[in-house]
């Protein structure tokens, strides 16, 4: 009996075959928030996963961090690490936030900051008389500072 041998396959063709052929699980964020048994109940948690996890990517690579059966502290410290990556390697430019903001205050916020943003934060910053362009020097300053906080360091 003779084995055969198909010398038109290269091992360069072989491996390429078998790469491309390897299919790698995506996660959508609601299948994110279902496996790592967030509640329903934990809004602040799943409104900042929404704010970092923004592409199918993200989330798998989220997924592919996380520890196996994650504690809510695991997940917080690494969407925190993850957000600031975000901020760090890919920040929004403060000319696009600012053409966003016009068109949509609460949506530009969360992209810019990668972090939840409520309406009330919004009505927070006109009681408070504080300028966007005051927001915006005060995240010059400091990457990855948080909005409440920047309205906070500002109020004061």
């Amino acid at each position: 009996m003779t084995i055969a041998f198909n010398p038109s396959i290269t091992q360069a063709n072989e491996q390429s075959t078998m790469t491309k052929n390897h299919i790698r699980p995506t996660w959508t964020i609601e299948e994110v928030i279902a496996d790592c048994e967030i509640s329903n109940k934990a809004l602040s948690l799943i409104a900042n996963l929404k704010a970092v996890l923004v592409t199918n990517d993200l989330c798998t690579e989220f997924m592919i961090r996380v520890p196996f059966d994650p504690t809510g502290v695991d997940v917080n410290r690494l969407i925190d690490q993850m957000r600031e990556e975000q901020l760090t390697i890919n920040p929004m430019s403060d000319g696009a936030f600012m053409d966003m903001f016009m068109l949509n205050p609460l949506q530009a916020l969360i992209q810019y900051f990668k972090h939840s943003v409520v309406p009330a934060h919004i009505e927070r910053m006109k009681q408070w008389n504080i300028d966007i362009k005051d927001v915006v020097e005060m995240k010059k300053k400091d990457n990855t500072i948080h909005f409440d906080e920047a309205l906070m360091y500002l109020y004061i």
